[in-house]
């Protein structure tokens, strides 16, 4: 800034501490507040006058810019009372350091799906240049302090936008383990503050209707009906299997597969004149969801009823040594009753 405009500065101030003990001095007497008025003889370019209480007229090129802010007319009030601006500002801000942060409220449930995201709020109102950390409850590990990570595990990040009151702890790809209870914690001066997220994580299960085991005649259909429930968002898909081979679109083969998502998903699996080639181990299979699993036999008649006996009869056969000794047993009734009697 050039001389000249230094100089006129100087004398401004001048002015505006000479106005400043009058207007006190006008209060004192209780007499009301008058306009003041400055000229400045001349154009003063790059120059801004203003917080001077009752306006301020003078011969300043294009005047003063607006009605000023409620900010500016503390700050003018309170220069014009003696207290200067700056102590105003440094007062508000102590006042806003003073204020305690706090919770909405200190705890809340969560519930998520196996292989879903986990998203863990902390809104804290007054936390000033305070910080923010995350605990893991179970083990008593640091995850977070800020936005800074303390785990090598990749599927936690801490999310925060400028100005928002919001740290929200992120888990990707949330698995069984991740179950359990994470503390927020914000650090006072009278103590920690904290606020709590019981984490639960969702598993949904899936099981196929009737027994271990589906019994059908050749030439006849397989019906089976899978349920899959206990899941907060419905699968995206469920697969069927025979064996270790995936079926859902063999149509070809006379196979149908019919899914209706909801809160306990359904998918219908419907093969047509069924053959001996059908049988096996039938399963079916959604995202992070346990397999339900079932044993078809595919008979002709006959053969359905032996196939059945021949499993009862396993199921009952002894084993171990005194199944040698059954099995002996037969075998000796067996000879003595093929050996000719005696005439």
């Amino acid at each position: 800034m050039c001389a000249s405009a230094e100089l006129v500065l100087l004398a401004l101030a001048a002015l505006l501490a000479t106005a400043g003990s009058s207007e006190r001095w006008r209060r004192a007497a209780g007499e009301a507040p008058g306009p003041l008025a400055i000229e400045v003889a001349g154009p003063v370019s790059g120059l801004e006058v203003g917080g001077v209480t009752g306006g301020v007229a003078g011969a300043v090129p294009g005047g003063l810019p607006g009605e000023m802010t409620a900010e500016e007319a503390a700050a003018a009030e309170a220069e014009a009372a003696g207290v200067p601006a700056w102590r105003e500002l440094w007062y508000s801000s102590l006042e806003a350091m003073r204020r305690e942060p706090s919770f909405n409220n200190t705890q809340e449930d969560a519930l998520v799906q196996l292989g879903g995201v986990a998203f863990l709020h902390c809104p804290v109102r007054n936390l000033g240049e305070r910080g923010v950390s995350w605990v893991r409850r179970r083990d008593w590990h640091i995850i977070s302090s800020g936005v800074f990570m303390y785990t090598n595990d990749e599927r936690f990040q801490v999310l925060h936008s400028e100005g928002s009151d919001d740290w929200i702890l992120q888990i990707k790809y949330v698995q069984k383990r991740d179950n359990g209870t994470y503390e927020c914690q914000v650090s006072t001066g009278s103590g920690t503050l904290s606020r709590l997220v019981h984490l639960h994580i969702a598993v949904p299960e899936a099981f196929i209707l009737g027994a271990d085991e589906y019994h059908v005649d050749a030439g006849s259909t397989i019906n089976l009906v899978c349920i899959i429930e206990k899941s907060p968002v419905p699968p995206q898909y469920v697969f069927w299997y025979h064996n270790a081979r995936m079926i859902n679109y063999d149509a070809a083969r006379g196979v149908t597969v019919a899914t209706a998502p909801g809160a306990r998903t359904q998918s219908a699996l419907r093969i047509h004149h069924a053959a001996p080639a059908h049988s096996g181990n039938y399963s079916c299979r959604a995202p992070n969801t346990e397999p339900a699993h079932i044993h078809v036999y595919v008979s002709e008649g006959s053969d359905k009823m032996a196939a059945t006996l021949s499993r009862n009869s396993s199921a009952r056969r002894p084993r171990g040594p005194a199944a040698a000794l059954a099995a002996l047993a037969l075998m000796a009734a067996a000879a003595a009753a093929r050996a000719p009697r005696p005439g």
